[in-house]
């Protein structure tokens, strides 16, 4: 109370902090992609460090030229070479792949055609070192001879882009959603703001945290920063409304009873939602881990600024507002509202068994976006999509005619999964059998092959970019290591997203299942019934079955992403839930509850389901499933509990301890 009691205090104290944080955040570094999708113990990641120190390889770029002339390509070409980080290109009109003017055999090799009545060429571009940061040169290079790109690192590199336009576009537009919902529902616009200021300084406070670590803002990472300002902002609406309607005539004594009433379903409404997010820590996925401890701390410093500066700093509001009054008939017909959420329920869940796990580079990217429109481009003249590099290690000389024919067996077997196969063979294949030594003369040691190690590498472009191409592949190749073939080690960013997305999926139910357990004991402590805080839980449980089959509904693949999306549900939609129960059993009235929480719970579901919303204008595909299944599971999750919990408890106690004893009777059930 006598802290309540010193407004200015608490609002110089905020201020200070804030101020303190916000001169951190010029010291945050933007990086791109996915750091670590799998841990370094993985084999494709071993496999990755071993081409990269074998070949001098990390990654393989195709520039799309549009030319009329020979000349322009080759002088595209040079500047490529000039590039620090460029290795090695491929030019399909530079010898031997062209004589004199002739390029038919380029045309055989389909690295000339044309797209959308224009002509390009493909220069294949070998990448040695600081792959981000060369497909960026190559990008910038590109732009000014409206060429195009496409690989691996190029999509990391684009992503820094994105990274950018999230937070510096898409956020204000959230914030500013999200504060026009708590206007409408607390009816006044700095109510509204005091209610939104701990979710702000929580975001202040992750993003100096990240800075004052050393930690970039990168794809894992990007959204925490969104989410803590959309979902921190859940509890502080709650205890706000509930000041706004008490009728004590001292602001100080309604600050304090309103926190009083609301303080146990707030602590619960954080708890759960930060258990949610360490749920992720349960996968074996360091993405998911860094997802799920970030967002644990944004919630954490978002409650932490509830409890701490908003009773007093709201003490500063005069204003008040008279609780909305329901009809009775909201209340009635308990078995059409029952009827309804098992129909919803059954509706989605009709739906399971078409949702498709699957997850690739090229999931990320909407079909407009410059990504790719480099991949359509490149696809449509060569045929390729994403790489895999293998490295095959030989019992015998790479050059040899037995080394080359393991290299053909390794081809023909690939054949039937991949697109393209390039090796040297495909360069001694060019050259009648006396001139194969020229081979050795244009290509410096370790580009395609390692005498030392008898290792060779092999670059081949699946034809389909799924998950179930490349387990084909992986089959294919292991079983080649015979003969004259020591060993292949596989490599490519898809495996690493394909061993990252099954340990996820491996773990999911695990994760979902002990964040569920662990919340249905909360509930129970917290209510001192566990039979409530078991009934309290299914609209949780039905939302998250649901959910799943929205997923199926949408086709939204099941992947690391949405899987994430799932805990993050399931943490902040069980908020509708405790709030709801808390004030049925304060109250001791069905009708009261539904009075005082019916407002806050459907202006959160709607404020988190449309700020969420504003993803769907990010480049990235994956945003898009984010801001759908977050939307559908804000929705579901407040109406599932409203339609479950109000035609399941009983109407009315004489007061909180009837309401308890009413809530484990039979008529609950």
């Amino acid at each position: 109370m006598v802290w309540i009691r010193k407004p200015w205090v608490a609002l110089t104290l905020m201020s200070l902090l804030g101020i303190i944080s916000a001169l951190q955040l010029p010291r945050l570094n933007v990086k791109a992609y996915f750091k670590a999708q799998v841990f370094k113990e993985s084999r494709y990641v071993i496999a990755e460090r071993e081409i990269s120190k074998t070949f001098y390889l990390r990654d393989v770029a195709i520039v799309a030229v549009p030319y009329r002339t020979r000349d322009e390509v080759n002088d595209v070409a040079r500047e490529l070479r000039d590039l620090s980080g460029v290795s090695m290109v491929i030019n399909p009109f530079e010898f031997p792949l062209t004589m004199v003017n002739n390029t038919s055999l380029a045309q055989r090799l389909r690295l000339v055609g044309q797209y959308e009545g224009r002509d390009y060429a493909l220069l294949v571009t070998f990448i040695s070192k600081s792959p981000e940061d060369t497909s960026r040169s190559i990008y910038r290079m590109m732009k000014a001879r409206d060429g195009l790109v496409f690989g691996i690192s190029y999509i990391g590199a684009m992503a820094i882009d994105y990274v950018r336009m999230i937070l510096i576009y898409l956020t204000p537009v959230a914030l500013t959603i999200m504060f026009v919902i708590f206007h409408l529902t607390l009816k006044s616009f700095w109510t509204a703001l005091l209610a939104f200021l701990p979710s702000i300084l929580a975001t202040i406070y992750l993003l100096a945290l990240y800075a004052a670590i050393g930690k970039p803002i990168s794809m894992e990472n990007v959204l925490m920063p969104f989410i803590t300002l959309i979902m921190g902002s859940s509890a502080a609406l709650h205890y706000v409304n509930r000041y706004l309607t008490l009728k004590d005539p001292s602001r100080y004594e309604r600050s304090y009873k309103a926190f009083k009433e609301t303080f146990s379903a707030l602590f619960m409404t954080v708890l759960t939602t930060v258990v949610g997010f360490l749920s992720l820590g349960l996968t074996s996925s360091p993405v998911m881990r860094e997802i799920g401890l970030s967002g644990a701390a944004g919630m954490t410093a978002a409650g932490v600024a509830t409890f701490v500066f908003l009773p007093p700093i709201v003490t500063l509001i005069e204003d008040r507002r008279t609780p909305d009054m329901i009809e009775r008939r909201s209340l009635t017909k308990r078995r059409t509202k029952l009827l309804v959420f098992l129909s919803l329920f059954t509706f989605f869940c009709f739906f399971i068994g078409r949702v498709q796990a699957d997850f690739h580079s090229l999931l990320f990217f909407r079909s407009n976006s410059k990504v790719m429109k480099g991949a359509r481009v490149v696809e449509a003249i060569a045929g390729i999509k994403v790489p895999v590099f293998l490295k095959v290690d030989m019992n015998e000389d790479v050059q040899s005619q037995e080394g080359l024919e393991a290299l053909k067996k390794v081809r023909d077997r690939l054949k039937d999964h991949c697109e393209r196969i390039f090796s040297i063979l495909d360069l001694y294949e060019l050259f009648p059998q006396p001139l194969r030594n020229l081979i050795s003369m244009l290509l410096p040691e370790g580009i395609l092959f390692d005498r030392k190690s008898n290792s060779v590498l092999v670059i081949a472009f699946p034809k389909r970019v799924d998950s179930s191409t490349y387990r084909q592949i992986e089959e294919t190749v292991s079983s080649l290591a015979c003969g004259p073939i020591r060993s292949i080690e596989l490599s490519g960013e898809d495996f690493k997203y394909m061993e990252m997305n099954r340990f996820v999926i491996q773990n999911l139910r695990t994760s979902l299942m002990f964040a569920l357990l662990v919340i249905a004991l909360m509930m129970g402590l917290t209510l001192k019934n566990f039979k409530l805080g078991l009934l309290s839980c299914l609209p949780i449980a039905a939302t998250l079955l649901s959910l799943y089959g929205a997923m199926g509904l949408l086709k939204v693949p099941l992947n690391a992403i949405s899987a994430c999306i799932m805990n993050i549900v399931l943490g902040a939609g069980i908020d509708y839930a405790i709030h709801f129960c808390c004030a049925y059993l304060k109250h001791g009235s069905l009708e009261r509850a539904y009075l005082f929480t019916r407002r806050p719970i459907i202006a959160n579901a709607l404020g988190v389901a449309l700020g969420f919303s504003v993803l769907f204008f990010s480049p990235m595909k994956v945003h898009a499933h984010i801001a759908a299944l977050i939307f559908i599971g804000m929705v579901l999750a407040s109406s599932y509990t409203l339609l479950w919990l109000t035609s399941i408890l009983p109407n009315r106690a004489h007061n909180a301890r009837d309401a308890r004893d009413l809530s484990s009777s039979t008529n609950l059930w």
